[in-house]
């Protein structure tokens, strides 16, 4: 099988790309497509050192620092590049990359993470994130996402197979596709997590720092509540919670997988209050036996069986946050440990393996 992987950026070595590594660990042949691609930055990654085709954005100055900026060039760049010698062709979507222009001749399987988020329910942090929610140029903006929107609509259909990363992402393909798709969930590497038989006394957070992941509602909620919590990332929102966080808190920035591993091994519990595709992050705190309390939205509520292997809140508020926090005594590390073995890589493997023959067989 001639098979061609599409992404959009890679230049981080995040959740989408770790999907990838798992593919190609299947598909060691196959050759992958991105947008842009920052070698720099995947040294040391299972992604280190692979060949990729990059999109005619590779060669703008500073791209990889620019690149949600030019969000409206993307569809563009997509369609301009060429697959047509493939005979499958696997986008893994979560912008543009189902947009992928593939012939009759061709099987393309699009494993959906979100429609276009920042086109659809993430508009406004978009346009504030990118200084463009002034008057005249945010009604332009808006605008052009408005275009965004139907393409991405539009280009939904060039697919001949959906997959979506979770029952929530299913909903919203339908929503803003109206295609069905099959939910396989991302492989997650639940066996390096080796759970303290006594946890330590602080609660932890791992998140890239940007408004929607309402890092600032957690830290407003561990302000009041006066227990320890560590902080895990960064991003733009860094200065602002610094600034925010009292002595109770710590933020950490951006920090190895070594070290979050040991933190989730160790911590009393995970929290989290964004709404999110999937999760994996919440998914590795179980596994490693650290309950989560999340908000009952989104991939949270397919991973976190409430009252077992955690709690889900019902407001995205720091005062929900904070009561869940203080009835969270009582979880078991055990039951969370366990449940995270559903979203494992080997089970990931069989069921993206037998997707595959049965769609390519058919």
């Amino acid at each position: 099988m001639n098979l061609a992987i599409i992404h959009e950026w890679l230049n981080i070595y995040g959740g989408s790309e770790r999907l990838l590594a798992e593919i190609l660990g299947l598909y060691p042949q196959a050759q992958v497509h991105a947008l842009i691609h920052n070698k720099e930055n995947l040294v040391g990654t299972p992604l280190d050192g692979r060949n990729v085709k990059t999109s005619f954005m590779q060669k703008i100055p500073r791209v990889e620092h620019l690149y949600r900026g030019l969000l409206p060039l993307m569809p563009f760049a997509i369609e301009r590049m060429d697959v047509r010698k493939y005979d499958v062709v696997l986008s893994i979507s979560h912008a543009v990359a189902h947009g992928i222009k593939t012939n009759s001749n061709q099987i393309h399987i699009s494993y959906v993470c979100t429609p276009m988020r920042y086109a659809w329910h993430l508009q406004d942090d978009y346009l504030h994130l990118h200084h463009l929610d002034k008057p005249l140029i945010g009604a332009a903006a808006r605008l052009t996402l408005g275009l965004l929107r139907r393409w991405d609509r539009e280009s939904a259909s060039r697919a001949n197979h959906l997959l979506a990363i979770s029952n929530w992402t299913a909903q919203k393909i339908q929503q803003a596709w109206e295609r069905e798709s099959q939910v396989i969930y991302p492989p997650v590497d639940v066996e390096r997590f080796s759970p303290a038989k006594v946890r330590d006394d602080f609660y932890l957070h791992v998140s890239r720092l940007v408004p929607y992941k309402m890092t600032a509602e957690i830290i407003r909620a561990f302000n009041e509540l006066k227990l320890p919590l560590i902080v895990v990332g960064d991003g733009p929102e860094m200065p602002h919670l610094q600034k925010m966080a009292k002595g109770n808190i710590k933020l950490l920035g951006y920090q190895s997988d070594e070290v979050v591993t040991d933190l989730m091994n160790r911590a009393k519990a995970f929290v989290y209050m964004a709404v999110e595709d999937f999760g994996i992050a919440m998914v590795e705190a179980q596994a490693a036996g650290c309950p989560v309390i999340a908000y009952n939205k989104g991939g949270a509520a397919e991973i976190v069986q409430d009252g077992e292997t955690g709690l889900l809140f019902q407001e995205q508020s720091s005062r929900s946050l904070s009561e869940a926090v203080l009835q969270s005594s009582k979880l078991n590390s055990k039951a969370a440990h366990e449940s995270a073995a559903r979203f494992s890589s080997a089970r990931f493997r069989e069921e993206f393996l037998a997707y595959m023959k049965k769609v390519i067989e058919n």
